[in-house]
């Protein structure tokens, strides 16, 4: 296989960049390739030669690739790596519109806008969403970056069959935080006949209320059809709430004391409360939060104590037999701890 790096020699040909482009000649390449491994190494070259160019004249080389509409498969899938960064990506222009993010951030956000201004395809849209919120922190670049999040989480052609990239990209979602694309996730959430797209949607709420718990589990209070025919999906976001938290603390208890909260839900949150189960991932945007040990340990005793307080309290009397189990439980890891210590 002929390296591309050399095969584009300035010093003997004193041609621009642009002008020795090999990507035409490594998409054309990419189309005949079957072995997977080949396809791997022509793209390590083809990163290795960008990397040898400054900045400006790499973005000008991808730039001019790109807006040629070409494009190959590369034979790998969609995967994130560290920091955002894809380890490897469907076809040559995903990977080259990873390399832009990375090579020129400000330069990729620009491009982003000629992405997302027509709706081709979800990967590419993932990445340019990434690319936008990496290289525009303007409040300009924020507002289309929510404005073409929405667009794509609500674009009905990429719901069928969802591509790894589409339901990555709802960590975006997770990125931007706030409460407006809650209605939208919550809708996504109930689409029980596509299990690929509602899970992805779960993930965002729930990392929505990991980061943001007060904002997030009062806008779910508020509207309660937001999470029709989810109800169990609720009972475990708002588990999560942490009770030494004095705002967290009235959101859960309001919740609680809600007449149109069934049964089966309160039985749902009574089982999981305080809910410390973490989906660890690496995500185009945002790093998972976890708690350590002793935070887990200070919040199941926190917990236990407030547990105890409802039932000593008469407005919690229906739900005494669900709260009974939960102090059980809690008394067990509560117990567990001091003799362990």
């Amino acid at each position: 296989m002929t390296n591309v790096a050399p095969a584009v020699s300035r010093a003997t040909t004193n041609q621009s960049p642009v002008a020795t482009n090999p990507l035409p000649v490594t998409s054309k390449t990419l189309l005949i390739t079957k072995d997977a491994a080949a396809s791997r190494q022509r793209l390590a070259e083809l990163s290795q030669w960008l990397a040898t160019l400054p900045p400006k004249e790499a973005v000008a080389a991808i730039r001019q690739f790109l807006d040629s509409k070409a494009d190959a498969p590369t034979g790998q899938g969609f995967k994130i790596g560290a920091n955002g960064a894809l380890s490897s990506a469907p076809t040559l222009r995903v990977f080259l519109l990873d390399q832009l993010g990375r090579l020129d951030p400000a330069a990729a956000a620009d491009y982003s806008k000629v992405i997302l201004s027509s709706m081709d395809s979800p990967d590419e849209w993932a990445v340019a969403l990434r690319n936008l919120a990496w290289g525009d922190p303007s409040d300009e670049g924020r507002t289309l970056l929510e404005l073409k999040t929405s667009e794509m989480l609500q674009y009905g052609p990429w719901h069928q069959n969802p591509s790894v990239g589409f339901l990555e990209a709802f960590d975006v979602a997770v990125y931007l935080g706030g409460t407006s694309l809650i209605p939208t996730l919550t809708n996504l959430v109930q689409q029980q006949d596509n299990p690929a797209v509602a899970h992805a949607s779960y993930l965002a709420l729930d990392r929505l209320v990991i980061n943001n718990p007060t904002a997030t589990l009062t806008a779910l209070l508020a509207d309660l059809d937001l999470m029709q025919g989810r109800e169990t999906t609720r009972a475990n976001y708002f588990a999560r709430a942490d009770v030494s938290n004095p705002q967290q603390l009235q959101i859960l208890e309001n919740y609680l004391l809600n007449p149109q909260i069934s049964p089966a839900e309160i039985n749902t949150f009574a089982g999981i409360f305080p809910n410390a189960n973490y989906m660890i991932s690496p995500n185009l945007l945002t790093q998972t939060q976890t708690s350590n040990h002793d935070a887990l340990v200070s919040r199941d005793a926190a917990s236990f104590i407030v547990v105890q307080q409802w039932l000593a309290d008469p407005r919690f009397a229906s739900l005494y037999p669900s709260l009974e189990k939960t102090e059980a439980r809690l008394a067990g890891y509560v117990q567990q701890e001091n003799r362990r210590q």
